[in-house]
């Protein structure tokens, strides 16, 4: 009796091996099914919700570039209730008429339509335009209640996004309203620059 011998590999039904749509996962064998599917579906070095420091924008509020001056822009949090959170992820949010105020100690979001969610019961749902909650730091909360005394400055949000850890943060931007001067002078500029965009590209 030879000692030495080895032990005969384990091998796979042919019939496994023709069938099988992953090769590469055939190491995994006998391991959990969710450490399975993690390893199939993720490349290497990725986590699961993680979008690599990229956000996913939901909604824009361009006509508040037009109409204010901003002054500098910070990003806050905001409390949604679930059927909120599925309609931001469908982007119904609609930011043209949105503002918010220093209330009470916090800051509170007004005026901001999230549409009631398609397949959610009536009982369930939200109002569209309810005042919401950002969240901020105390001291940033601070600052902004002196600087909103100024005459003319207001809050005014910019975006919905959800970030690389997939929460739904706020652009919030502080802004000076803007004369009709400035929006002419804007609406001027804008013009000018598509006219030379135009002609560099010999389309006029």
């Amino acid at each position: 009796m030879d000692l030495h011998r080895q032990a005969p590999r384990r091998m796979l039904p042919p019939r496994f091996l023709v069938a099988c749509p992953f090769p590469a996962t055939l190491g995994l064998i006998g391991a959990p099914r969710h450490a399975l599917r993690r390893n199939t579906a993720l490349g290497a070095g990725q986590r699961p919700g993680k979008r690599d420091g990229r956000r996913l924008q939901v909604a824009s509020n361009r006509k508040a570039r037009f109409d204010y001056h901003v002054v500098r822009t910070m990003e806050a949090g905001i409390a949604l209730t679930g059927t909120e959170v599925k309609s931001c992820r469908n982007n119904n949010v609609n930011l043209r008429d949105g503002f918010a105020r220093v209330e009470g100690g916090s800051v509170w979001l007004h005026n901001v339509d999230i549409a009631p969610h398609a397949t959610t019961a009536r009982y369930f749902q939200h109002e569209a335009k309810a005042k919401r909650r950002l969240l901020l730091h105390k001291a940033e909360i601070r600052k902004l209640d002196g600087e909103l005394a100024d005459q003319g400055s207001t809050l005014v949000p910019l975006a919905f996004y959800f970030n690389d850890k997939n929460l739904l943060k706020v652009e919030l931007a502080l802004c000076k309203g803007k004369n009709v001067r400035d929006k002419r002078q804007d609406i001027k500029e804008r013009d000018d620059k598509r006219m030379m965009q135009r002609i560099s590209k010999g389309s006029y």
